[in-house]
């Protein structure tokens, strides 16, 4: 390896060039956690000669490698977050040897592509996300107010309001984030439809929990995703392609409800639950609430998932929504009344086990 490496260094071809990059960076970068300091120094320091010669696939495989290791060598990573993006990407997204002021200096050097992949990172100090709204254009400021893992300052939220007045993407993003202040939520509400002004007037009242507003980001996201194949009316189909979507029943239930789809979500249902169609669809439509309630508890369907579809009945059938809230209130008492069911089986098991155990004479002969 050591002459192959020194006949390449004495090619001066750009095949050659290339070679040699892509060889020596194979050699020490694949046990990159392993090397010396003194290793690594040397490393970088040939490296960062003959840095300009590599191939693009081979500077991005050597910025892969580099990326997530905090032992790379820092001079290296800079010389990778100014290539570029196709190559800086992976340094750009993670490396964790670019502090507050290196990501600052970044900013002030580098292309917009650059800048929207910083805004994509989980540990973007506020003093930096202030400066990526500064800098950035628009596709950096949604990217950044989509970052759930960032911290809008007083002085970026402001802007991206009146910003959001006129980009729809930016207002989605931003009425999406759990950081939203009161006053921020008043000003947003005359720029929002309906069940977005319902969503922030929640939050100004401290109704929807972190855990809602993640979901209802999942169920947008889904609607662009899984797209046309929501349409198909075809239950079995669209169950097939959910499940390679990674769709789970909780959320197509809630997708086909909230497209006024209730009989189709009685039909998915009662796929799931193992019951006649005709049966589920009888239960729900004449108040048979032990059956529906077996039949979701069956299926697996979570509590909030349920509660919608207690409620879409109401609605379909014109009933008082009291009655939702009752049958939803009836399937978590349900679900609870299972669970310890399964808890006290459990431990008559174990119990009976151990009373066995202790009965068993032993089988140990004296001596």
């Amino acid at each position: 390896m050591t002459s192959s490496l020194i006949r390449l260094a004495e090619d001066e071809t750009v095949e050659a060039r290339q070679k040699l990059f892509a060889e020596v960076s194979k050699l020490v970068a694949t046990d990159l956690d392993e090397r010396s300091g003194r290793e690594l120094e040397l490393f970088a320091q040939v490296m960062l000669k003959i840095y300009s010669t590599g191939a693009a696939n081979d500077r991005l495989l050597l910025a892969q490698k580099i990326a997530p290791c905090a032992q790379s060598p820092a001079d290296l990573v800079h010389r990778i977050a100014r290539d570029e993006v196709n190559v800086a990407m992976p340094v750009l997204a993670e490396c964790p040897l670019l502090t507050r002021d290196d990501l600052l200096l970044l900013i002030e050097q580098v292309s917009s592509a650059h800048m929207q992949v910083l805004a994509r990172r989980k540990d973007l100090p506020t003093e930096v996300s202030d400066v990526l709204a500064a800098k950035g254009d628009i596709a950096v400021h949604r990217i950044l107010a989509g970052n759930k893992d960032t911290k809008l300052s007083r002085q970026t939220m402001p802007k991206f309001v009146k910003l959001a007045a006129e980009d729809e993407v930016l207002r989605e993003d931003l009425s999406l984030r759990s950081d939203l202040s009161p006053a921020v939520c008043q000003e947003l509400l005359p720029l929002v439809d309906d069940e977005t002004r319902k969503r922030l007037r929640s939050i100004i009242e401290g109704s929807l929990s972190q855990e809602q507003l993640d979901q209802i980001a999942r169920l947008k996201v889904l609607r662009k995703t899984f797209g046309d194949t929501l349409n198909n009316p075809d239950i079995g189909i669209l169950w097939r392609e959910a499940e390679r979507s990674a769709v789970t029943l909780d959320e197509l239930i809630i997708l086909l409800l909230q497209d006024g789809r209730f009989n189709h979500a009685i039909e998915l249902l009662s796929t799931r639950g193992r019951i006649a169609q005709s049966a589920l669809k009888d239960a729900m439509f004449n108040g048979k609430r032990d059956v529906v309630l077996r039949t979701a508890a069956k299926a697996g369907l979570d509590v909030p998932a349920f509660a919608l579809l207690a409620k879409a009945r109401c609605t379909h059938l014109k009933l008082p929504a009291a009655q939702g809230a009752e049958w939803t209130s009836a399937y978590v008492k349900q679900i609870a009344n299972a669970a310890n069911a399964r808890q006290g089986r459990c431990d008559d098991f174990q119990a009976r086990r151990r009373d066995k155990t202790a009965r068993e004479p032993s089988r140990t002969q004296p001596a």
